[in-house]
């Protein structure tokens, strides 16, 4: 494809993603909203939010993806886990802690900007057929990652739910989940900001004044971060190509105002996965 038509499908992406009501960039929304869900709590009856996770497989097997202190600090003392599979609140998943294997990389001595803060809850398969049935989808980390596009758009969502968007009163617990545009704060996204030892790291910019946009994140940590290919298919029809590229797990505030989110990244969930290997 020359550049001149190639430029001109980049900006009708563009105008679909971002611009007026942003039809196209509503719908991937609501796509990786599907694999996302926000932690509920039960302690002494009362659900108190604790945090996100994306749903996932390897080789078959079902899995929560989260950031390590969400599991340690708030749902292995809960008396149950409560995950909300539609808005309603009606339709929930509830699991006792003991019914699942958390797997990863140990916890550190603290938690810090630097964790390592990763982990994959493994559920029991029979349990998790009412998460099926709500049309929430297993995103398969055992597949191949890379396509080759000509002519696309390529950015980046971080999915959550901060709890500063949700209702939380005692009888009452309505998490909402938000899919955030994001830019890295170093470097281009083509190359990772941080490493140190078998960890990687992404730093998020995060502009709170967006009007959808919590000016905290907490409730946040655990979520995934996306890359998204958006290309024009064969039939004339957009489509989008995504990757869970990392997890959500700290953040720092900005002098501006803003938040910079701290992310483990790729080749983190690839040492999280190795745990499950072993």
């Amino acid at each position: 494809m020359d550049r001149p038509e190639c430029d001109k499908i980049i900006d009708e992406i563009h105008r679909l993603l971002f611009e007026g009501s942003a039809p196209l960039g509503n719908e991937i929304t609501r796509e990786l909203v599907r694999y996302t869900v926000p932690f509920l709590k039960s302690d002494r009856g009362e659900l108190l939010p604790a945090g996100t996770g994306t749903l996932v497989r390897f080789q078959g097997a079902p899995y929560i993806l989260t950031a390590a202190h969400v599991w340690e600090l708030n749902l292995a003392e809960a008396d149950r886990i409560v995950i909300p599979l539609r808005d309603d609140g009606q339709n929930r998943y509830s699991i006792s802690p003991n019914q699942i294997t958390p797997v990863g990389p140990a916890a550190p001595p603290e938690w810090t900007e630097w964790g390592p803060d990763i982990r994959l809850l493994r559920l029991p398969p029979e349990t998790i057929g009412g998460i099926e049935a709500a049309g929430r989808p297993f995103f398969n980390l055992s597949m191949k990652k890379e396509r080759f596009i000509d002519c696309g758009f390529e950015f980046r969502m971080l999915a959550g739910a901060p709890a500063l968007r949700g209702e939380f009163t005692a009888k009452r617990a309505f998490p909402e989940l938000q899919g955030m545009l994001v830019r890295q704060v170093t470097g281009p996204f083509l190359s990772l900001v941080w490493h140190r030892s078998d960890f990687d790291y992404i730093d998020l910019d995060i502009d709170t004044s967006m009007p959808d946009v919590a000016p905290r994140f907490g409730g946040v940590s655990g979520g995934g971060l996306w890359k998204i290919f958006v290309y024009k298919g064969p039939d004339g029809r957009f489509e989008s190509f995504k990757v869970l590229e990392g997890v959500a797990f700290f953040q720092m505030p900005q002098e501006s105002g803003g938040l910079v989110v701290r992310c483990h990244g790729p080749q983190s969930i690839g040492k999280a996965v190795c745990y499950l290997l072993n």
